[in-house]
């Protein structure tokens, strides 16, 4: 029995391990949440970090329930939703690499939470990793817990992680009011957007 609980731990912890790598590294929704904590502060951002962690919630869901399995079996229908996908991320990237520098934070529009629903389920490098994580690894649990599990500590890892890059955001925000250093931090976070998007497909491929 100690062997055992011994195994099943170090599958977690290996798993855990495995979930920051894919889910906290930079990606279109880490990016996005970093640059809205940087333009518009942590607090201001909370709806659209909440609308993030719905989007990525039925992402996990439509991949635990192997639904994202099958309607890849429909070549036309899963390019459309990959197309549908990128466009709608490459204009979020075109949205921040334009935003202005702060001038009036009462006049500023911040994005709300179905923006970052959209983002979450759109998110092309969260179906990927979620896919690779969900079907990749054994925890050793009981059937009727594993996926659970597994699904608990991939929202665990998205919340937490997802927190600290838009913390993170939050404290380039000074630089966010100066023209110069705005406009080039904008335009970073939206070409690495773009890049982890164009990242993501091949791992899809």
């Amino acid at each position: 029995m100690p062997d055992i609980a011994l195994s099943v731990y170090q599958a977690v912890f290996t798993f855990a391990v495995a979930a920051i790598a894919l889910l906290a590294s930079p990606g279109p929704a880490t990016l996005a949440l970093a640059a809205s904590g940087a333009a518009y502060g942590m607090r201001r951002s909370t709806r659209f970090f909440v609308g993030i962690t719905l989007g990525l919630v039925i992402a996990m869901a439509l991949v635990a329930s192997g639904l994202y399995v099958v309607l890849h079996s429909f070549p036309m229908l899963a390019t459309a939703l990959t197309v549908i996908s990128i466009v709608y991320i490459v204009w979020l990237a075109y949205q921040i690499a334009t935003a202005p520098p702060i001038r009036d934070e009462q006049s500023v529009i911040t994005p709300g939470w179905g923006a970052g629903f959209v983002l979450g389920v759109a998110n092309i490098k969260a179906y990927a990793a979620f896919a690779a994580l969900l079907g990749s690894f054994t925890l050793g649990a009981a059937p009727a817990w594993e996926q659970g599990a597994k699904a608990l500590i991939c929202l665990l890892v998205c919340v937490v992680f997802d927190v600290l890059w838009l913390f993170a955001g939050s404290r380039m925000r000074k630089l966010f009011i100066h023209p110069t250093w705005s406009r080039r931090l904008n335009v970073s976070f939206a070409i690495l957007m773009v890049a982890t998007v164009a990242w993501s497909i091949t791992l899809t491929q």
